[in-house]
């Protein structure tokens, strides 16, 4: 079976849903289905991850012929400490590529698509990020169990990770992309990566950012469309054909989703968080020889 040749390892809510559409479409590309397989995030994502064994994992790869890169993109692996070394024994030569933005944004960011997939149980921000509470699963597969994942905080320590891949595969098979550049310029990024890739661009002519941001109008609704069937049974003691309970979970989404920017975070927040981060932000600007004082702008 096919084996990864590349890795887009995160960090989450930078992009990395752009471009996995964008290299999926590539001729000479075969991306993993699903796009997060999670596969070497154990240390970090444990039984919660979308992929737990070998075999299941070799499976995601099975969709194309006649390729000459094969990849995946698991947004967890930044994060993950065990991740590196996993992935440097199961594929030596691999590639590395990594998407960033102010980690101030991402973990804001990140708290929303928390919320709407049932793993975050504190809607106020300020409030989520400090807290030291265990969130438990509110719908869905483990629905009631805790959740694991890291810190809003431990997603978004930037200069420690990437120096562990650094460290493991060398600065040449690691490729960085800045969402604030991929966002001005989608085709620069786009072509970057092929060079990266050591492929030839495609002459693609659509580059729309998808995974915009998402939130629920009633986060009630929002679990019920998850489980319709189960909610219904208790009431009516009967149960509900698979077609109907997946029309009814559609119908239920389609109205309670809404679309677009999330208002504007709190400027004092926003100070608070931006004086903690931003020795990081120093150490990640010499690291990747980048100038980014403005993410420690007001």
């Amino acid at each position: 079976m096919q084996r990864p040749t590349f890795f887009m390892i995160g960090a989450p809510k930078c992009g990395t849903t752009a471009l996995y559409s964008w290299l999926n479409a590539h001729p000479q590309i075969c991306m993993s289905q699903p796009k997060e397989p999670q596969f070497f995030a154990e240390d970090i994502f444990g039984h919660q991850r979308n992929i737990t064994n070998l075999e299941d994992y070799l499976r995601c790869f099975e969709n194309k012929t006649a390729i000459k890169q094969v990849g995946e993109a698991s947004t967890c692996y930044l994060a993950s400490r065990s991740a590196p070394e996993q992935i440097k024994t199961f594929s030596p030569n691999a590639k590395i590529v990594v998407m960033l933005r102010n980690p101030i944004e991402v973990m804001y960011s990140l708290h929303s698509e928390r919320v709407f997939s049932h793993m975050e149980t504190i809607s106020d921000f300020a409030s989520a990020v400090d807290s030291t509470a265990e969130r438990t699963w509110s719908a869905g597969r483990f629905r009631g169990q805790p959740v694991i994942r890291p810190s809003y905080r431990e997603m978004v320590r930037f200069s420690d990770q990437i120096r562990r891949y650094m460290d493991l595969f060398g600065p040449s098979y690691i490729h960085v992309i800045l969402f604030e550049d991929m966002l001005s310029s989608p085709v620069e990024a786009y072509k970057g990566t092929l060079d990266f890739l050591g492929l030839e661009f495609d002459q693609r002519g659509s580059f729309e950012l998808v995974n915009d941001n998402r939130r629920a109008r009633s986060l009630t609704l929002h679990r019920f469309a998850r489980h319709p069937g189960k909610i219904i049974r208790h009431l009516g003691h009967f149960v509900l054909p698979r077609a109907v309970r997946a029309y009814i979970s559609t119908v239920v989404n389609g109205f309670n989703t809404v679309r677009g920017p999330r208002p504007a975070l709190e400027a004092e927040l926003k100070r608070r968080l931006t004086r903690e981060f931003e020795p990081d932000i120093q150490s990640l600007s010499v690291l990747l020889g980048r100038d980014l004082s403005s993410w420690c702008k007001d």
